[in-house]
């Protein structure tokens, strides 16, 4: 008879292997397997707790992981640092992309041979201590597919609005590329995520194409099938395209976003709200109605817009059927030459919500949750 209490009440977690329909314990998996179930495990503890204020320490919790597996041990950690304080030592940059610089500290060695925490974190600097050179990781950790340089110079001021950490001291972007492209199906994009996915970006990017006054699901299930179809034919793999990674703007393009007579007439673009509807009416009249997505918006409305009242009835279909360039021009044409300091300006103006659609996508990659402003 067996009376030992310890091994009566010990409690055995076990892995099961569905393909294998076999259960093995975990003290049988690797070092590294072992290190990923131990944060997965405390992650569940943490969400059923249901409360913070916990101090979570681990030491080098990337070793004898994957550097896939690293990645996702950052992740891990910091969902745990939204609610708990977490500290952790590594040696793996994979660790570190969804942290920002406030919450890295470079420790090192002293001259008088005690360790010493560097009052400011350089991110360069730490990967040049670890080893790593900007071929090795292109010291990038997201990149953005646009379709125009238009996209190229108005993306960036909205980014450093909202997600100020990922711009440095200088004030340009830190560890993001804007790659433009003429079309989100061409080979310079082609080739563009192919060298992606050889650099362990796989899915960090957003790819953005204009709404066109298209059925957005449609577009994006287009995209997303005509990359899946090239991923068969082509022998070097790409990163899978999904709808995660696509935004479809829900206006024609981007320049449909800077239409607010409220925000207009704050910058001094405008008199009044009621004369941006008075200047589109009268541009429409003469004409905007003659033109290929003019006559889409007829088609879409089905009745013309006869009165000022028509216009301020239908501007959210306006911005969404009519070409960006026709409708922008008329307003800003005059201001070419200090265009990205009035968009600024517009920008900072602005409610959120006019932005919802993109901001929206962008925070759904967990690498943006961190750099808010």
């Amino acid at each position: 008879m067996n009376r030992d209490i310890e091994k009566m009440l010990s409690v055995t977690a076990e892995m099961y292997n569905e393909k294998q329909n076999r259960r093995r314990p975990v003290n049988c998996m690797g070092k590294g397997m072992r290190s990923i179930y131990m944060l997965s495990l405390l992650e569940t503890y943490e969400d059923q707790k249901g409360q913070a204020g916990d101090v979570i320490m681990a030491e080098d919790p990337e070793i004898f992981l994957h550097p896939k597996l690293q990645k996702v041990s950052g992740e891990i950690l910091y969902r745990l640092s939204r609610r708990s304080q977490v500290i952790f030592s590594t040696h793996s940059p994979n660790l570190l992309a969804n942290f920002n610089n406030r919450q890295i500290r470079q420790v090192v060695l002293g001259e008088d041979g005690y360790s010493q925490v560097c009052e400011k974190t350089d991110i360069s600097a730490v990967l040049d201590d670890l080893g790593y050179s900007a071929n090795d990781l292109m010291n990038v950790n997201f990149v953005f597919i646009v379709e125009g340089k238009q996209d190229k110079s108005r993306l960036p001021l909205l980014i450093k609005k909202y997600y100020s950490e990922t711009y440095d001291e200088e004030g340009n972007l830190s560890r993001i590329a804007i790659i433009t492209t003429n079309s989100c199906t061409n080979i310079k994009t082609y080739a563009n995520l192919k060298y992606m996915n050889q650099i362990y970006l796989k899915d960090n990017f957003l790819m953005i194409r204009d709404g066109d006054g298209k059925d957005s699901d449609m577009l994006k299930n287009q995209l997303c099938k005509y990359y899946e179809e090239r991923n068969a034919e082509d022998i070097d793999r790409l990163p899978r395209v999904t709808r995660r990674n696509v935004l479809v703007l829900k206006y024609y393009s981007f320049e449909n976003y800077f239409l607010n007579p409220l925000v207009m007439e704050k910058l001094g673009i405008i008199k009044s709200e009621e004369a941006f509807y008075e200047t589109l009416f009268e541009k429409w009249k003469e004409y905007l109605h003659r033109m290929k997505s003019g006559k889409k918006l007829l088609e879409i409305l089905g009745k013309d817009l006869l009165t000022i009242q028509d216009i301020k009835s239908h501007m959210e279909e306006i911005k969404i059927y009519m070409r960006g360039h026709n409708l922008y021009d008329i307003f800003y044409g005059k201001y070419k030459g200090n265009e990205e300091e009035i968009l600024k300006r517009y920008i900072d103006l602005a409610p959120r919500e006019d932005f919802k659609d993109i901001l929206d996508s962008i925070e759904r990659f967990i690498y943006f949750e961190s750099k808010k402003r």
